[in-house]
């Protein structure tokens, strides 16, 4: 197996309200597991890793994409439909449970979601023509995690009153079976195999058991039964690539230069962060690969791990200097380990230019 990242950029200069909707990059990423470098995929940028195995004949295409409102056009499933994929993955905020009108807008009417009215929008979106082109003409597996917007209100917790329900109504959405282990615990968590169990995908939610912000830094994203889940699937993986996907960021630092958040992603809890690398390092799964979205940019991002004493701004995980010329501390490390994460900007609405991370590369502290 080799991995490919395509990225598809639509920009425009007009003032149509559909065109605006593309001046940004384009809601999508696309990763291409294949036997060959030379194949299809590498029309597209590739970014090459490891060869795992020169036995593989068939082409894996994964799409994925985040933040998309159910009454905005929705133009991108054509296009989507074009590259034949075999499975397409939400990654969270599928519908935006907490908006009140058609259309995306920090003034809109914003308020926490009623299961009704998630029911509502997932109908919506499950009628709209071009999903249904999309699922009709490609027969791709549908995969999904929630996150806020589609669990059922902004930066939502474990607090949020109707998270049963809401986790009934997006399991309908995604045409779970009724006898689903998913409908049976507390989040949306769960675990699929592709490309004959070659390609392992682990969908992480970071909303139902997630600790409030306001109880501090030492909080919890999954709950300890995800946690022990998570254990147990990564111990037992036999996976070429193992595709770890959740709705927040979990490399890079979305904080101001003196650590205030500017975003949710999992350097909200440090603690949390440090366990989730540890746990997948310490795991010998093969080609661990990060997948998000929520922010509504595309972004690349790769974490070099190891053990390392904290910085004075430990908020900023070690971030290398602007020219990428080596870490900004002097402290003895540990071997390292690299992690990738790709993620993806929004299907219906981004920003026209990404909140760029101010250095080249991440360096997370881990230690015992």
């Amino acid at each position: 197996l080799s991995l490919s990242l395509s990225l598809s950029l639509h920009k425009t200069s007009t003032s149509k309200p559909v065109a605006m909707q593309r001046r940004m990059l384009f809601g999508l990423m696309v990763l291409v597991l294949f036997n060959n470098a030379r194949g299809e995929a590498s029309r597209n940028v590739s970014f090459p890793t490891t060869t795992l195995s020169s036995a593989a004949t068939a082409t894996t295409r994964l799409l994925f994409g985040s933040c998309n409102t159910a009454r905005m056009p929705q133009w991108a499933w054509d296009p989507m439909m074009k590259m034949a994929p075999d499975a397409w993955l939400w990654l969270g905020d599928s519908v935006y449970g907490d908006l009140n009108d058609t259309a995306y807008s920090l003034s809109a009417n914003w308020k926490a979601a009623t299961p009704g009215h998630l029911r509502r929008l997932y109908n919506i979106q499950k009628n709209n023509p071009g999903y249904v082109r999309f699922m009709r003409g490609t027969g791709a597996k549908i995969f999904g995690v929630w996150d806020d917007h589609d669990f059922g209100d902004d930066n939502a917790d474990s607090t949020y009153p109707h998270k049963v329900d809401s986790q009934r109504a997006f399991l309908d959405f995604l045409d779970e079976p009724k006898d689903s282990p998913r409908r049976k615990q507390n989040g949306v968590y769960s675990t699929h195999l592709l490309d004959n169990g070659r390609i392992r995908l682990i969908l992480l939610d970071v909303r139902y058991n997630r600790t409030p912000y306001s109880e501090g830094q030492d909080g919890d994203f999954l709950g300890e039964d995800q946690w022990k889940w998570f254990e147990s699937v990564l111990i037992s993986s036999q996976a070429e690539v193992n595709i770890i996907a959740g709705g927040i960021q979990f490399l890079p630092p979305r904080t101001t230069a003196l650590g205030i958040p500017i975003a949710e992603s999992w350097t909200r809890f440090p603690s949390a962060r440090e366990r989730l690398l540890n746990l997948v390092l310490s795991s010998g799964v093969r080609a661990p690969i990060f997948l998000s979205g929520d922010v509504h940019f595309a972004e690349i991002s790769e974490a070099v791990c190891s053990c390392q004493e904290p910085l004075e701004n430990e908020s900023n995980y070690a971030l290398a200097n602007e020219s990428g010329g080596g870490r900004t501390d002097d402290s003895k490390s540990t071997p390292e380990s690299t992690l990738l994460e790709f993620t993806s900007s929004g299907l219906t609405h981004s920003w026209k230019e990404g909140l760029n991370n101010p250095a080249k590369l991440i360096l997370a502290s881990m230690c015992d």
